[in-house]
C-alpha cells in the first residue's frame, strides 16, 4: 500500500450501516404495520428508506431519519413499495455520507429493482455466507443511492471527481457524434487520466470507451427502427468512422446485424424459435411454427393451438425450410450441423445467454426485435406479482415446509433451494416458501438442488405440502409414471394423508420462461392460498 492509499484508508468513515429489515408492502396493507421485530416506524434509532414500486409515485426513493415523523401523501399510500431499515454504528452514530433530502434519486430505477430484489430474497438467510451476502447486497444499495445523492461540494475537504465523472458522461450524451478520447473525457472531468478510467467504470459499469460505443449502438438502433437511411449515413450519424467497423461493433453488442435488426422490426415478422416460444409471447409476438416433442409433447400453457408444430427433437431442422421463416432463433445447444441447416434456410441469431437466468434472456431476445421497453416492463409485472405472493404465503405459511417431485416411470428426483432454474428459482427463491430438506441422492451432472429418491426414500419426505408433477419420457405405456401412487410408501406420507398434494402441469414447471414462471406463481397460490 502506498502513501496515498494509506492516506485514504484513514480518511475512510469508520461507521457502519446495519440492515433491521426489508418488507415489501403491497397496496392495501396500513403503512403503519409493525415488523416482525415488533419496531414501529416512529422508532428512534433506524433510518428508513421507501423504494415505490407501482402507482403514481413509481420510481421514487424517500429517507427518513431516526425519530421523525414520516408523512405518506395519497399517492404514495395507494402504491406498493419497498420498506428498508437501517442503523447506523461509530462515527456518531451517523455519516456525513447520508444525504439530508428526503426524497433522493435513484436511477437508472432498473437497477434499484435488481438490487432490492436480491437483498429481499435473501431476508430469510440463515447460513453465515447467506448472511455476509446479504450485508455486502445492503452496503452496494446505500453505495449506489451514496454516489448519486452526495451533499452539495464544499470549499474544502470535500471530493469533487464524481461530479466530474457526470459532467464527462453528460458529455458523451450530447456531443457521441464527435471524435471523444479518454484523454479528452478525463481533462473535461478535471480528472488524472490513470484514475479517470477507474471512476467511471465505478460509476457506470463500463469504461469510457465501451459506454461511448453503447450510447453510439442505442442512437443505431432508434434509426434503424424507425428510418430507412443507408446504414453507412447510419453509422456516421452515430459517431462510427465507417459503416464496416459500425456493423462489426453493432453485431458484436446486439448479436445480430444492422440490417438483420432492421428486418426484425417487422410487425410481421416470420419467426421460430424453438423452446423459447415462452419469450416470444411474452413480447407479445407470435411464432410461425412451435416445438413438440415426442414425450412431451407442446407447451399448451401458451395457448398456441392455432400455430403448427414441428418436431424439434428429431435433430433434422431442415423441415423449417416449409415454414419461410425471416429469422431463426437458437439457443446455443445444438450441433454444427443443425446450426448450418437453419443458415441454409433463414438469417439465424444464436444465443449465448445462460439459459437459467430467464431475465438477461428475455432482455436479449426482446433486444433482437426493438422491444427492450417491453421486457423490462413484463419483468416488472412479474417481480410485482412474485413479491405479492410472497408477502400473502408469509403469513399462511409459517413454519410450514414444501417439496416439489418430478415422477418419472424410473426415478424420483426432488427440487430444493439452491437449484438455479425451473422450480426452484420461482418456488423458494421468487415467491420464498421453505424448502423441504434433500432426501436423496445429488443427481449426477453436477446439477444443484436437485436429488434423486427411491420408493424407500419416501419414508424421509416429511414435507408439509407437496407439489409433483409426471414426467412421460421413460414410460413404455400409458400411466405406467404414475404407479407410485398406489404404493404404500406414497399413501404414507403426512401430505399425501393430508390431502396437501398438488399437481401441476410437467412443461409449464419444466420450462424457464416469463410466462410459466408466472403461471407457477398462479399454480402455488391456486394451492395455499
Amino acid at each position: 500500500m502506498d502513501i496515498e492509499q494509506c492516506k485514504q484508508a484513514e480518511m475512510a468513515p469508520l461507521v457502519q450501516y446495519v440492515l433491521r429489515s426489508i418488507r415489501f408492502i403491497v397496496v392495501g396493507d396500513q403503512a403503519e404495520m409493525n415488523d416482525s421485530d415488533g419496531s414501529n416506524r416512529n422508532d428512534k434509532e433506524s433510518f428508513e428508506l421507501l423504494f415505490i414500486m407501482s402507482g403514481t409515485g413509481q420510481g421514487k426513493c424517500y429517507l427518513k431519519g431516526p425519530g421523525r415523523y414520516f408523512t405518506i401523501d395519497q399517492k404514495i399510500s395507494n402504491c406498493s413499495y419497498y420498506q428498508v431499515r437501517f442503523v447506523t454504528r461509530g462515527y456518531d452514530a451517523a455519516s456525513r455520507l447520508l444525504p439530508e433530502k428526503q426524497e433522493l434519486t435513484c436511477s437508472p430505477f432498473t437497477k434499484t429493482i435488481e438490487l432490492l430484489n436480491e437483498l429481499y430474497g435473501l431476508r430469510r438467510a440463515s447460513n453465515e455466507l447467506e448472511l455476509f451476502q446479504r450485508f455486502v447486497k445492503f452496503q452496494e444499495l446505500l453505495l449506489f443511492l451514496f454516489h448519486q445523492n452526495a451533499p452539495a461540494i464544499e470549499d474544502k475537504g470535500t471530493n469533487t471527481e464524481y461530479p466530474g465523472i457526470e459532467l464527462s458522461i453528460r458529455h458523451i450524451h450530447q456531443y457521441y457524434r464527435e471524435l471523444l478520447t479518454v484523454e479528452e473525457l478525463a481533462s473535461l472531468a478535471g480528472i488524472d487520466r490513470w484514475k479517470y478510467t477507474r471512476l467511471f467504470k465505478e460509476a457506470t459499469g463500463q469504461v469510457p470507451l465501451q459506454y461511448l460505443n453503447e450510447v453510439r449502438i442505442n442512437q443505431a438502433k432508434k434509426w434503424l427502427a424507425s428510418a430507412d437511411d443507408k446504414l453507412l449515413d447510419i453509422a456516421l450519424n452515430a459517431g462510427f468512422s465507417n459503416e464496416y467497423y459500425f456493423s462489426r461493433r453493432f453485431k458484436q453488442t446486439v448479436g445480430i446485424s444492422p440490417g438483420q435488426y432492421r428486418r426484425s422490426r417487422k410487425e410481421k415478422l416470420r419467426v421460430v424459435a424453438p423452446y423459447l416460444e415462452d419469450f416470444i409471447v411474452g413480447l407479445d409476438m407470435e411464432p410461425i411454427a412451435q416445438y413438440w416433442h415426442e414425450k412431451w409433447g407442446k407447451q399448451d400453457y401458451l395457448d398456441l393451438n392455432h400455430i403448427p408444430t414441428f418436431d424439434e427433437n428429431s435433430g433434422n431442422l431442415d423441415e423449417l425450410s416449409y415454414y419461410k421463416p425471416d429469422l431463426i432463433l437458437l439457443v446455443d445447444r445444438y450441433e454444427q450441423q443443425q446450426y448450418a441447416q437453419c443458415r441454409r434456410i433463414s438469417n439465424t441469431c444464436i444465443l449465448r445467454e445462460p439459459t437459467n437466468n430467464w431475465r438477461t434472456l428475455l432482455r436479449t431476445v426482446a433486444d433482437y426485435f426493438g422491444r427492450a421497453e417491453l421486457a423490462d416492463e413484463a419483468i416488472a409485472n412479474y417481480d410485482f406479482k412474485a413479491r405479492s405472493a410472497s408477502d400473502t404465503l408469509s403469513h399462511l405459511m409459517k413454519g410450514q415446509n414444501v417439496a416439489f417431485l418430478r415422477i418419472s416411470a424410473d426415478q424420483i428426483i426432488q427440487y430444493t433451494e439452491g437449484g438455479q432454474g425451473f422450480v426452484s428459482t420461482v418456488l423458494y427463491g421468487d415467491v420464498g416458501l421453505r424448502s423441504h430438506s434433500a432426501v436423496g441422492v445429488a443427481s449426477k451432472g453436477n446439477r444443484p438442488g436437485m436429488f434423486t429418491l427411491t420408493v424407500d426414500d419416501l419414508r424421509m419426505l416429511t414435507a408439509d405440502h407437496l407439489f409433483i408433477t409426471f414426467d412421460t419420457w421413460h414410460s413404455q405405456e400409458e400411466g405406467k409414471e404414475r404407479e407410485l401412487l398406489e404404493k404404500p410408501e406414497w399413501r404414507d406420507l403426512p401430505a399425501v394423508r393430508n390431502k396437501r398434494v398438488y399437481e401441476v402441469d410437467f412443461l409449464t414447471w419444466m420450462n424457464n420462461g416469463i410466462i410459466s414462471n408466472g403461471k407457477k406463481i398462479d399454480d402455488i397460490l391456486r394451492s395455499l392460498a
